[in-house]
């Protein structure tokens, strides 16, 4: 069997990898290396992501009314408001952020879900379910500046790197296969699914804590306390009942509370490029 066109295959794309790829080894603020994919690439794949995430989420059934309009306009302001001030504080902290996410965009999404979601361009989603029960500033500035965390370690940049360098896997596995061209698309599509995952899941906790690490000192820097920060997600959890949405924001409480003050300060400060 003639091995030349698959030689030339796994050439072209490790050559495309590379290119892709190149120069974007960085840090994070707390110093972690991390392989980024470039900004274009990466504005490009996490919009597309955050696309898919936001429409596989249930959309608010009804339409506000009445008074309930003038209340979920005044969400919206106060997201606005909360995510305008933390911005101001995240550009001065960090100086380069400025060029790389000139603004934030801080919007609310018709969504029955609670939660929150990013993009590596600066766009801060909070969903419309977060407001089930009555939140406090606090735990809404903590989602607002958690979002802004990952953007700022560039953890987007690097959950698109995975995906890339994945796909490209993925290829040059079954590529070369004698296979049916819609199970090959399906067969690549999985692969390369469950590659990004294996390659960015073992990031997952180090990302957490340090999206959570730049939260809690852009909020120290608008005066909110670690304290404050924490007793606010629980008072909010116990308002919530007992649900997944519950559960999780107790977990953010926890995490935040096992964070010692010599590491939020270690990777609060930017570092030095």
């Amino acid at each position: 069997m003639n091995c030349f066109p698959r030689c030339i295959a796994t050439c072209v794309l490790s050559l495309v990898a590379a290119a892709l790829l190149s120069a974007c080894a960085s840090t994070t603020p707390g110093g972690r290396s991390q392989m980024a994919a470039p900004e274009p690439i990466s504005a490009l794949y996490s919009s597309f992501d955050l696309s898919m995430t936001l429409a596989a989420l249930a959309p608010v059934v009804t339409s506000c009314v009445g008074l309930q309009c003038q209340v979920d306009k005044g969400f919206e302001r106060q997201v606005l408001r909360l995510g305008t001030r933390l911005a101001e504080a995240a550009h001065a902290t960090y100086p380069d952020l400025k060029e790389r996410v000139p603004q934030f965009t801080f919007i609310v999404a018709e969504k029955i879900e609670a939660g929150s979601s990013s993009d590596a361009s600066g766009t801060i989603v909070i969903y419309r379910g977060v407001r089930k029960a009555r939140i406090d500033e606090e735990t809404l500035a903590y989602l607002i500046a958690r979002e802004m965390g990952h953007v700022i370690a560039r953890h987007h940049d690097e959950k698109s790197a995975a995906t890339i360098i994945s796909s490209l896997i993925a290829q040059l596995v079954l590529a070369p296969a004698n296979l049916a061209r819609g199970v090959a698309f399906i067969a690549s599509s999985t692969a390369g699914a469950f590659g990004k995952d294996f390659v960015s899941s073992g990031n997952v906790p180090e990302q957490r804590k340090e999206a959570d690490i730049i939260a809690l000192d852009l909020l120290a820097r608008q005066g909110w306390s670690d304290t404050e920060i924490v007793d606010s997600l629980l008072d909010y959890s116990n308002r919530l009942g007992r649900d997944s949405w519950s559960t999780e924001v107790e977990q953010m409480a926890m995490h935040l509370n096992n964070y010692k003050s010599a590491n939020a300060v270690a990777l609060a400060e930017p570092v030095a490029r």
